[in-house]
């Protein structure tokens, strides 16, 4: 399996509108797709500047139309979000838009403030997650949505399935030995942040998991072969060390004030340090230098881990479009070493 490059994008607001945030994220994955990278994944968010693509199909259905090779999609679908039938029917559409180009991240979502405004609890969120997964999944596979919330209510037919049979590959954004026991154990696609090298041992149950598991067709994830693993972090790269770290401090302080705002609208700063860009440097989920550097420092993480992949972000809080461009190309120069110096990976002794 050749080692593989993806970005994980999460549209905050920026400096600009909307429309402009939207253009230039366009741009950069049509780039990316250029320059070899093969994943795109935006998140989902609501009610905040965090992102301005609350509903991530949208925007996936106009990528799917400005790109052919590269496979995109959410990371992560909300479940609970969802009334199930409407999403059942537009990743399906989604996946038929990008013939087939669909990933399928999925999640019970991690603010209870932006599931409050679709009147989910935070404590009913991970049930509603379970109950409709299964549904989806089914749907996608029999044709036919029974809703998982409401079972008197009656079953629907879609008028449309992904082309991906039996749906699109799943993937899951976690740094919890829990969940990656159940992603290994179902062959779940599968991301984390490094967090000072706890990711190590979150690897390690993923693969154990996945070996420990009997692949009878009865893994979620059973019909895509060889699932993807590997850490994912804010990557930027400048002309030097100094000038790097400079930049990436200003723009993550920016990008903070979009992550937290919701929390800080009620008084609540005990996330603050997560999103503090020098405790982010300490902790390894960013990854800041020269070029020379950045590599190095990639490397170091990848050889303490059975990773076949690399997911960064590379466009955030204050960064112009021609700056992300920029940083978009760096990286990329880096892929062809990075991909060597790893060889074939993904398969756990």
């Amino acid at each position: 399996m050749t080692f593989a490059f993806g970005i994980f994008d999460s549209f905050d607001l920026g400096t600009g509108t909307p429309g402009e945030v939207i253009d230039a994220r366009l741009t950069l994955a049509v780039e990316a797709e250029r320059l070899g990278f093969a994943h795109y994944h935006a998140t989902e968010h609501h009610g905040t500047d965090l992102s301005v693509i609350p509903s991530p199909n949208l925007f996936l259905a106009a990528l799917s139309q400005r790109t052919d090779r590269m496979r995109i999609g959410a990371m992560v679908y909300v479940l609970p979000a969802y009334e199930p039938l409407r999403l059942a029917e537009e990743v399906a559409v989604v996946d038929n838009l990008s013939a087939g180009r669909i990933d399928l991240g999925i999640g019970s979502g991690i603010s209870p403030i932006e599931l409050g405004y679709f009147g989910v609890a935070g404590d009913d969120a991970r049930g509603i997650y379970d109950r409709s997964l299964v549904a989806l999944l089914e749907a996608w596979t029999t044709g036919v949505l029974k809703h998982p919330e409401d079972p008197e209510r009656e079953p629907a037919t879609l008028s449309v399935l992904p082309v991906q049979r039996p749906y699109p590959p799943l993937w899951y954004a976690s740094s919890n030995p829990r969940t990656a026991e159940w992603a290994g154990r179902n062959a779940v696609n599968f991301l984390g942040r490094w967090n000072a090298g706890e990711f190590v041992e979150t690897v390690e149950t993923y693969w154990a998991a996945w070996r420990d598991s009997q692949d009878d067709g009865t893994r979620l994830n059973a019909h895509v072969g060889m699932p993807r693993v590997g850490p994912t972090m804010s990557v930027l790269i400048g002309t030097n060390d100094a000038e790097a770290e400079d930049r990436f401090l200003a723009a993550q302080e920016f990008f903070a004030t979009r992550v937290l705002k919701l929390w800080h609208d009620r008084g609540i700063t005990g996330f603050d340090g997560a999103f503090d860009g020098t405790v982010m440097l300490e902790r390894g989920t960013a990854i800041v230098g020269s070029a020379d550097s950045v590599r190095d420092q990639l490397i170091a993480q990848l050889d303490q881990i059975d990773a076949n992949m690399i997911e960064a972000q590379l466009y955030q809080g204050d960064m112009g479009l021609e700056e992300s461009l920029a940083n978009l190309r760096a990286f990329a120069g880096l892929m062809p070493g990075i991909r060597d110096h790893m060889g074939s990976r993904g398969i756990a002794g």
